[in-house]
């Protein structure tokens, strides 16, 4: 049986498949992500103009004075003002002679009332021995123990040691001359624990918080600066001044003795202070990544750039940082939840 097809129909399904063909091949247009508004600002750099510096003392916590238990006229010193000395080193003596004779005879006289009371006691044991008698040797034993005790402690304290290690700042007592008990012959003073006092205008001591780091200089530290900190600031003005007292920290440092004066440099809010001055920036623009790095988004070239930088301080106006971020970077401050390396933005500058 033959069928009639209409000549149309197979023309009809050549142009359907050359359509269905063309559509299979046709590649789409690539397009290019949108760039993402964040919000930039363009960093400060914190001058010299944020920072003050002050004249101070050097001060130790750690002050003992130093006497003898038991009077006499000094017959060694051993040591001179501003001498280092070690807890337990001799300082001081005074004449002992007497306290020696002393101790003498209140051992002799101890070895005595234990010789009584051995030669009494086998008499009290075999009940030979009148009560009295027994109580009596027994009370002579004790006094007599108890002096030998004072009068070898006396000779002991004749001799005048360092309670604590420091150095000697005051020497009151020359030899020769008659202490009495209790009456300072030194005064030493620690240097484990090195502090700087300054004080601050009521007008400034608002802008300095405990924490902010600071830079000391001290004559004997020629040329060189030393690290430190904010410590404890006053809350009640010294009634002759009408200034603040603030305490500073120092790093060890064997050459600083208390007494030195110097300088404290602040910078205020906390930047620090160093030879590259540090930059301040909005605090919500500081970030912390999975590895606890602080870091910030900048733009270059139009796309987004991770920069970790260093924290050096907190203040008012922002958050200090240095190194990765430099004068005239365009730093992100807003949108960074929609940026990672390499996205494209238009930054919008905001005003600090």
């Amino acid at each position: 049986m033959r069928l009639n097809i209409p000549f149309y129909i197979p023309v009809i399904v050549l142009a359907l498949s050359g359509v269905t063909f063309s559509s299979c091949h046709r590649s789409e247009p690539i397009t290019e992500q949108a760039p993402v508004r964040v919000g930039v600002v363009v960093p400060r750099i914190v001058s010299d103009s944020d920072a003050r510096t002050y004249s101070g003392i050097v001060e130790s916590d750690q002050k003992s004075a130093v006497s003898f238990s038991v009077p006499g006229t000094i017959s060694h010193i051993y040591v001179a003002e501003g001498q280092r000395v070690a807890k337990g080193q001799l300082l001081a003596r005074v004449e002992s002679g007497s306290l020696v004779n002393a101790n003498n005879i209140a051992q002799a006289t101890l070895a005595e009332a234990r010789d009584a009371y051995e030669r009494l006691k086998k008499l009290h044991d075999a009940d030979a021995l009148p009560e009295i008698k027994w109580v009596e040797v027994q009370s002579k034993l004790k006094q007599a123990s108890n002096a030998a005790e004072i009068a070898a402690r006396e000779v002991s304290d004749a001799a005048l040691y360092s309670p604590v290690s420091g150095v000697v700042s005051k020497k009151l007592a020359e030899v020769g001359q008659n202490v009495m008990a209790g009456i300072p012959v030194f005064t030493i003073v620690g240097v484990d624990d090195i502090k700087m006092s300054i004080h601050v205008s009521e007008g400034e001591i608002d802008r300095i918080n405990e924490g902010d780091p600071v830079s000391v200089g001290l004559s004997v530290i020629d040329g060189e600066t030393l690290d430190g900190k904010v410590i404890q600031k006053a809350v009640e003005a010294d009634p002759l001044t009408r200034g603040y007292a603030v305490k500073v920290s120092v790093t060890k440092d064997t050459r600083i003795l208390p007494g030195m004066t110097g300088t404290v440099k602040i910078v205020y809010g906390g930047a620090g202070v160093s030879d590259s001055l540090a930059i301040v920036l909005p605090s919500q623009s500081v970030l912390l990544d999975w590895n606890n790095r602080n870091f910030v988004w900048i733009v270059r070239n139009g796309k987004a750039e991770r920069k970790y930088v260093t924290v050096s301080g907190i203040g008012d106006d922002g958050i200090y940082v240095s190194g990765g971020v430099y004068s005239g970077d365009s730093v992100i401050v807003s949108g960074m939840p929609k940026v990672s390396t390499g996205t494209p933005v238009e930054p919008i500058l905001n005003n600090m």
